[in-house]
């Protein structure tokens, strides 16, 4: 338990600020022209959001097997591996977001007139990255997610590919000399036998290969129609031949040869930018027999993400810009009401992925009445999701 709690810690590190003694306070925003009079207060920041897309790209390699212009020949297998060749697809995409804080969005809570009485204080829980969370509530905990770019490439072990090729390469050969020998009026033949130890040909070792596994696969039959007149147990038969079907396996791969995949990860982020409604960008450029490469590669295609903004937030901005009420001396708490957006990948015209989200800065920001206020936060947003004003 004492470990959970040392871990939520150090990893979350919730910043409170209770403000005490503050019976008037009002809220800043942070620019050039804007600063705040005094520096009784604190900082706070509204999030904005980054798009995230992880590629998994699947490389192919089929390599040929070292006997494979004779797999027909003692085999008969058609079809087989005859070259080495390499591949690269888009295995899968996903797109995700994240937020942090935005730059243009820091606000400074500034302190009006002090008195004695605590009961009229805020209390301001902040993330890590200065991210507002809520006001004056403690009933929940609300985190923000964190991102982290990886990537991943699985490492294959080449060292036992082809298992059984080292075999044994020499073989005897037994030569006749014939010599004629004359011994006085008598002439006759002399055989000498020479041995020696000649390296093999590859098709003699193809043929030595297949013949082995000619006679493995009568073994496994032998196995199952009961040659031995042995009574194994059924999990001894069952070993056996599950044995003999995977050196039959191995063997085979020298005549039509096997396939090895590799798997790379790639985590592209993109910046939304508010003034972007419907656009598309190119992320990289993909071809199926170098994968991922430059955008100045000759070839291969595009691929793009495509933003689409709904507009949802259009009302909202318009009766806003158009001011029905007088404007206010002091502020309260700034929040964003954020906007959806689609985001489709596309590989040249293919549409390869989509995904709908709440982008913050898509959206609006406006600000509450400079009142004692209760608020909860959606930490990815910075829209408001409880609220409670005196």
């Amino acid at each position: 338990m004492k470990t959970n709690i040392k871990l939520l810690i150090s990893t979350l590190v919730l910043i409170f600020f209770f403000l005490t003694s503050c019976s008037r306070f009002n809220v800043i925003h942070i620019t050039e022209n804007q600063l705040p009079s005094n520096k009784d207060g604190v900082f706070y920041a509204l999030p904005r959001n980054y798009v995230t897309i992880d590629i998994t790209i699947k490389e192919t390699e089929n390599i040929k097997g070292p006997y494979a212009k004779y797999a027909s020949k003692y085999l008969g297998l058609k079809n087989v591996q005859i070259a080495n060749s390499k591949f690269y697809e888009i295995a899968d995409i996903k797109i995700s977001t994240y937020s942090r804080p935005d730059p243009e969005q820091f606000y400074f809570v500034e302190l009006g007139n002090k008195q004695n009485n605590k009961n009229k204080g805020i209390m301001l829980q902040l993330s890590e990255a200065g991210l507002i969370q809520n006001v004056n509530d403690k009933s929940e905990i609300l985190l923000a997610k964190t991102s982290k770019d990886t990537k991943h490439l699985e490492e294959i072990d080449y060292s036992k590919t082809f298992k059984y090729f080292a075999d044994a390469n020499l073989y005897e050969r037994i030569d006749t000399i014939i010599e004629e020998v004359t011994l006085d009026t008598i002439t006759f033949e002399k055989k000498i036998l020479k041995k020696t130890l000649v390296e093999k040909s590859l098709e003699q070792r193809a043929k030595d290969a297949a013949d082995f596994i000619m006679r493995i696969k009568d073994n496994r039959f032998n196995i199952i129609t009961g040659y031995q007149e042995v009574a194994y147990e059924k999990g001894s038969v069952e070993y056996m031949y599950s044995e003999l079907e995977k050196l039959e396996n191995e063997y085979m791969k020298l005549f039509t040869g096997l396939s090895v995949t590799k798997t790379y990860k790639y985590r592209y982020t993109y910046l939304p930018e508010e003034n972007v409604f419907s656009a598309s960008f190119p992320l990289f450029k993909f071809s199926k027999s170098n994968g991922v490469v430059k955008a100045d590669y000759s070839s291969g295609e595009m691929v793009y993400i495509h933003i689409d903004r709904e507009r949802n937030t259009k009302d909202v901005e318009k009766f806003l810009k158009e001011d029905h009420h007088p404007k206010q001396k002091n502020h309260g708490f700034y929040y964003r009401i954020p906007e959806y957006a689609k985001f489709s990948i596309k590989q040249g015209i293919v549409l390869k992925a989509e995904a709908s989200f709440i982008i913050s800065q898509f959206g609006i920001v406006t600000y509450l009445p400079a009142k004692k206020t209760k608020l909860q936060f959606f930490p990815n947003s910075g829209a408001i999701k409880n609220v409670g004003v005196e």
